[in-house]
């Protein structure tokens, strides 16, 4: 900032040339560095130019006072490259902000989708609860779609009939059965296992769909599961 130049509308000011009120204006703001408007510099230069014998008399005897119109231009030059600095470094402060923000939006997603149940199979299930049910380990599909108290219930049940069946066979416990209970209890047993056989597919296959379907509309479990 030019200090002759302040002097110059302290003059101006002080002879009560030109509108004091804005003199007052432009010279508050060179004070204060700020960036002096197009319009306020041709109204000074209008009125230097105006007044050109009163305002150069006091610095007639200082060269380094130069010409007022490139001292103003310089003035605004300089303050233009500071506001163009300061322009450019929020302009790269703000393309980071967004950046930084999509990552995170991006992160939480990811954890989101990461932490979200999956549908299960319902392919998977029912293969699970065929071919495995048919060596006595049923209630698999169940426990494949975390209905684990269930599905192990099942798994108990048909292991303990097989079981029974197995050892009824071996003659193990063919004496401890009463003798009137002898023709029904190798059918009642393979009946059991017959209708569990069925059941836990049917119910396995069923609760699959259940639990796809609660798990597209909410993004979670079902809280009964």
């Amino acid at each position: 900032m030019s200090y002759e130049v302040i002097r110059l509308i302290r003059q101006l000011i002080g002879a009560g040339i030109g509108d004091t009120t804005r003199l007052s204006y432009i010279l508050d703001r060179l004070e204060n560095g700020k960036y002096l408007y197009l319009s306020d510099q041709k109204y000074l230069e209008s009125i230097v130019n105006t007044n050109e014998s009163i305002t150069r008399k006091p610095f007639q005897d200082q060269p380094e006072f130069g010409n007022l119109e490139a001292e103003l231009r310089n003035i605004n030059l300089r303050l233009e490259n500071i506001l163009q600095n300061k322009a450019d470094n929020e302009n790269r402060i703000s393309k980071n902000i967004p950046t930084a923000q999509t990552n995170l939006i991006s992160k939480s997603s990811s954890d989101t989708i990461d932490s979200a149940p999956q549908p299960k199979s319902e392919d998977i299930t029912l293969v699970l609860s065929v071919i495995l049910g048919l060596i006595s380990l049923q209630g698999i599909g169940h426990i494949y779609i975390h209905k684990i108290t269930k599905g192990i219930g099942f798994l108990v049940a048909s292991l303990s009939m097989s079981s029974l069946v197995i050892t009824y066979f071996l003659g193990i416990i063919r004496d401890a059965i009463p003798l009137f209970l002898h023709p029904y209890f190798i059918p009642l047993l393979i009946g059991g296992l017959i209708s569990l056989y069925t059941f836990q597919i049917l119910d396995s296959r069923k609760l699959c769909v259940v639990y796809n379907l609660y798990i597209s509309e909410h993004g979670k479990r079902p809280p009964w599961w």
